[in-house]
């Protein structure tokens, strides 16, 4: 449309200059020449006159064009504003009211679930004891039947079956007499003697499998190497994929037998724990870590440190105040030191265990739960208690070994989940290269195994000055 008016224009002004130029010649008898120079240049200045007029007119409607795109983006910019301060307002208000109003749930959820744990072990110990109360009421009643059922003429029971089912007869005279009158009577009758039964026993409790079997040799050498000083610091690093770079340590516990031999954690951790010596170990096993932490640190190597503690060492009412105390002196170590507690113990954690965790979580410590089999534990809940890390052996992450417990979740969707509540996950046991091509498929960054560096004892001068836990208290072998 805009090309056919120009056009239409264009036309107008051609036939008025031509117009001009007939009445110069015709009119005025002005020469051809002359005629044609002043129609063109009539020509010429009615195009000017429309160009300016047409770019004046594009530009005004350009501009409130510019200024109706300025307001819109200033009424959007106003929005976004808004938007971001309620998005704002919603992140730093949304957090503290849902643990405002999920805490003393959870608190009850514990409190719930000790009265739970402490029920069931009521209702089984009234079970033991019901299972034998029936099997002395059985035994009496079978005896006491079997009395009853002998005939009259074999005369009273003996004395050791009396006294095997308590029974006290009534002595009547007129029996007796009647006994004294046919001393004969039971010649011609043969009946079977009575059966002599004794006393039932309640049946022994069998051992709870869980505990370890007492070992007196054991928990004398563990107390011997705590009294002499004979415990090692073991450290195997945690390095990132793929650079392989080392961005933890974990710090292990060995004893030394006299002759030299070294005692495995796996070997000594299960007596000390029943003969209450694991304090002891922790004690030097913290004690040693900020030893080394303090050293890195003197270095400019920022790599944090994964310390093994035992639950026991969090209700030891001897031990874990001065621990705390400790702790609190080396608070300014709190973002590379890692407490690391095994699965099995976080789940059989109780109220105590939670506030003892609690008061390290306060002063900055972070935790780490290894050991996983059942990836259907609550780690959301973990996370919210301090935990910060989750070690997964790599054969069961890479699905190559099936003992893990997995329900609803894919092992190779577990990293993820843990992400999302603000875990990282470790892979351990690592000892093959083909695992880290599969762990780095799955996204894990962190590892540790064999195949990167196996424990490596720390140097005696390295931690010279180490106190000797001794002072601990512990429990004697029973």
């Amino acid at each position: 449309m805009s090309r056919a008016a120009t056009l239409f224009i264009f036309a107008c002004m051609t036939i008025v200059a031509i117009s001009c130029g007939l009445v110069m010649m015709v009119q005025f008898q002005r020469p051809f020449g002359e005629a044609a120079s002043v129609a063109l240049a009539l020509m010429c200045t009615m195009m000017v006159i429309h160009l300016v007029m047409t770019r004046t007119q594009e530009k005004s409607e350009f501009s409130e064009s510019v200024e109706r795109l300025e307001d819109r983006l200033s009424e959007i910019d106003d929005d976004v504003v808004n938007l971001e301060g309620r998005m704002s307002g919603m992140e730093t208000n949304l957090p503290q009211r849902t643990r405002q109003e999920i805490d003393p749930v959870f608190a009850e959820v514990e409190v719930i679930g000790s009265l739970v744990k402490q029920m069931a072990e009521a209702m089984a110990d009234m079970e033991t004891r019901l299972d034998d109360q029936s099997a002395k009421t059985i035994a009496l009643t079978h005896s006491v039947n079997a009395q009853q059922a002998l005939p009259s003429s074999q005369g009273q029971i003996p004395a050791s079956n009396q006294a095997a089912v308590g029974y006290t007869p009534d002595h009547n005279p007129s029996d007796a007499m009647g006994t004294m009158r046919h001393p004969h009577a039971s010649h011609n009758v043969t009946s079977p003697e009575p059966e002599v039964t004794t006393q039932p026993q309640a049946a022994p409790r069998r051992p709870d499998p869980r505990m370890p079997r007492p070992d007196a040799a054991l928990a004398a050498e563990i107390s011997a190497a705590l009294d002499a000083g004979r415990v090692d610091l073991y450290l195997q690093p945690i390095v990132t994929l793929p650079q392989r770079r080392v961005r933890y340590y974990e710090a292990l516990s060995r004893l030394r037998r006299l002759d030299g031999e070294t005692l495995e954690p796996v070997e000594f951790i299960a007596e000390a724990e029943r003969t209450g010596q694991m304090p002891a170990i922790d004690n030097l096993l913290l004690f040693r870590s900020l030893q080394i932490l303090k050293r890195l640190s003197s270095r400019n190597r920022e790599a944090g440190l994964f310390c093994n503690l035992s639950p026991s060492t969090l209700v030891d009412e001897d031990f874990f105040p001065g621990f705390l105390e400790f702790v609190r002196a080396n608070e300014t170590y709190a973002d590379l030191l890692i407490f690391e507690f095994t699965q099995a113990h976080v789940a059989a954690m109780g109220l105590l265990e939670h506030e003892s965790l609690a008061a390290l979580a306060d002063l900055g410590f972070r935790f780490s739960v290894d050991q996983i089999t059942d990836l259907r534990m609550d780690f959301r809940g973990l996370a919210d208690k301090g935990f910060r890390f989750a070690k997964l052996n790599a054969a069961r992450l890479l699905q190559q070994d099936e003992t893990l417990a997995h329900g609803n979740i894919h092992p190779a969707d577990f990293g993820s989940l843990l992400q999302r509540y603000g875990i990282e996950l470790i892979s351990d046991h690592v000892e093959a290269e083909t695992q880290v091509t599969e762990l780095l498929d799955l996204d894990i960054r962190c590892a540790q195994g064999y195949l990167f560096s196996p424990p490596r004892p720390v140097r005696a001068d390295i931690l010279q000055g180490a106190p000797n836990p001794r002072p601990i208290k512990r429990a004697q072998a029973g």
